[in-house]
């Protein structure tokens, strides 16, 4: 991809191919949520924390795209918009279910492993802006993404009370 300056729009290429990497990166993203599912009934962490660091670089991905889309002033700005719009709602949904499922999960565990209240506070903070961030949508979004704001407060009570029960790492120091 060529590197643009600041007051250099992007072309409609080049943000029809970003969006093509950000369709890529949800497909993958859905494939380890189907998978992080799976490996949390057998009581493992991994599946979701490659979940989540697909979500992260697919939220950078989401910022540069962000960045360029305002900068593109031609007639199908709307359109590149509105497919990007639509690409990050189907991620924050997936995020809100996977994790909905991921923590009711955790909760029936009797015992967690050392450290996961290290694990649990950054996700505890990234579902909370998650939240924030639903709870400012527009009213279409709001409607597509019906329930989405409930099933996240549940995650984030079970998210808070796994926090309180969950082994710290020892301070050795």
């Amino acid at each position: 991809m060529a590197r643009h300056s600041k007051s250099t729009p992007p072309t409609r290429h080049e943000i029809a191919t970003m969006l093509s990497a950000l369709e890529t990166q949800a497909r993958q993203a859905a494939a380890l949520a189907e998978r992080a599912h799976h490996e949390a009934s057998r009581d493992s962490f991994s599946g979701y924390f490659r979940f989540r660091a697909k979500v992260d670089e697919f939220q950078a991905l989401i910022a540069l795209i962000e960045e360029r889309l305002s900068r593109v002033a031609d007639e199908h700005a709307a359109e590149l918009n509105g497919k990007f719009q639509q690409l990050d709602t189907v991620m924050l949904v997936m995020l809100v279910r996977t994790s909905t499922r991921f923590y009711t999960m955790l909760d029936k565990a009797v015992v967690l492993p050392l450290g996961a209240r290290e694990l649990f506070l950054p996700e505890l903070r990234t579902l909370t802006e998650v939240r924030d961030r639903l709870m400012g949508q527009p009213e279409p979004v709001s409607q597509m993404t019906s329930g989405l704001v409930e099933s996240l407060d549940v995650a984030l009570v079970l998210i808070e009370a796994l926090v309180q029960r969950a082994p710290s790492l020892p301070d050795f120091g």
